[in-house]
């Protein structure tokens, strides 16, 4: 995947604007989808996909890039490159992005997978209600499961159209 620069400004304003000015995620996304009418579907996925795994995964970003909670621009690069580097994104030569240590991102993270409010981004008074509410075992697998992306369940109006013939509509549209 090559990222486009004004992709990734949208969202680094965007992240700015919910950590720093406490704007909702889904208006600061529904805004940066307003910005360029010239953006595509694929566009439009990755800025919204982005802002949405930055703001949840902010704690363990945090802790990779050693920001904490003090959302500068400069920052907010940082916690970026750290999403990239963990999707497997090759850095572009950016002024931004200069001199980002993928080595010690790759190592920190797997560190950090061994404590579960950093694996799953969760904080601390969650985690400890989550235990004792449920016990160490039983919270570790929820609140792994809580972290999936939910499957994508399609229901059919059989007033208005079979099952096969829905799925055969689909399939002519290039969806699966």
């Amino acid at each position: 995947m090559r990222l486009h620069r004004n992709l990734v400004f949208t969202v680094i304003d965007s992240v700015k604007s919910i950590f720093n000015e406490g704007e909702y995620a889904d208006k600061a996304v529904e805004k940066a989808l307003k910005r360029d009418a010239r953006w595509g579907a694929r566009d439009r996925k990755f800025v919204a996909e982005t802002i949405y795994e930055m703001v949840r995964w902010k704690r363990l970003y945090n802790e990779i890039a050693g920001t904490k909670e003090h959302y500068t621009t400069e920052n907010v690069w940082k916690n970026f490159s750290v999403w990239a580097i963990l999707k497997g994104i090759k850095l572009p030569e950016w002024n931004q992005l200069q001199g980002v240590p993928e080595r010690r991102i790759k190592g920190k993270f797997d560190e950090l997978q061994k404590v579960r409010v950093f694996k799953e981004s969760i904080p601390d008074w969650l985690d400890e209600m989550g235990v004792k509410e449920l016990g160490e075992a039983q919270w570790t697998k929820e609140i792994h499961q809580l972290n999936e992306q939910a499957d994508v369940i399609l229901r059919a109006n059989t007033l208005k159209t079979t099952k096969a013939n829905l799925q055969k509509k689909l399939m002519d549209e290039g969806i699966e």
